[in-house]
C-alpha cells in the first residue's frame, strides 16, 4: 500500500487527528479545572473539526473546503493553503504586538508571555522563509 493510500485510510489527516485530540485533551483539562463552559466549547470545536475534515475528504468537496479543513488533495490545495497561511502569519505577528501593548497596561507581570509568543512566531517565520528560499 502506498503512503498516499495509507494516509487516505485514516479518517482524517494526521494534522487533524493531532489538532482534534489536543482540543479534546484541553477540554478534559478544563472540565477537571471546573470550567465546564470552556470544556464543552473545546470539545465542540474538536467534533466540528473532525466533521469538517470528513466532509472535505468527499470526492465532490470543493477546494476551499479541503483547504479550510487542512485536508489537501493535491499540490494546488497546498499552494492555496501556503498563501492563506502566509496571511495568517502576518496577522498573528500584528496581533501579538497589540497583545504586548494590552498586557503591558492590564497585567504587566505577564508581559513575558506575548514576548515569548512573538519570539517563537519570529523564529518559525525565519525558519519557514529559509526553507522556502532553499527550495527556490
Amino acid at each position: 500500500m502506498s503512503v498516499k493510500s495509507e494516509r487516505r485510510a485514516l479518517p482524517v489527516s494526521p494534522v487533524n487527528i493531532v489538532l482534534s485530540l489536543s482540543l479534546v485533551a484541553a477540554g478534559v483539562a478544563q472540565a477537571i479545572a471546573g470550567n465546564l463552559v470552556l470544556a464543552v466549547a473545546l470539545v465542540f470545536v474538536a467534533v466540528f473539526a473532525v466533521v469538517a475534515a470528513r466532509y472535505a475528504r468527499r470526492p465532490e468537496s470543493l477546494d476551499i473546503a479541503r483547504v479550510n479543513a487542512i485536508e489537501y488533495r493535491d499540490e494546488r490545495d497546498r499552494a492555496i493553503a501556503r498563501s492563506g497561511f502566509s496571511v495568517v502569519g502576518v496577522a498573528a505577528l500584528l496581533l501579538t504586538v497589540v497583545e504586548i501593548l494590552a498586557v503591558s497596561f492590564v497585567a504587566p507581570e505577564y508581559g513575558w508571555l506575548p514576548a515569548v509568543q512573538i519570539f517563537v512566531l519570529s523564529v518559525v517565520w525565519g525558519v519557514g522563509n529559509k526553507m522556502a528560499a532553499d527550495r527556490g
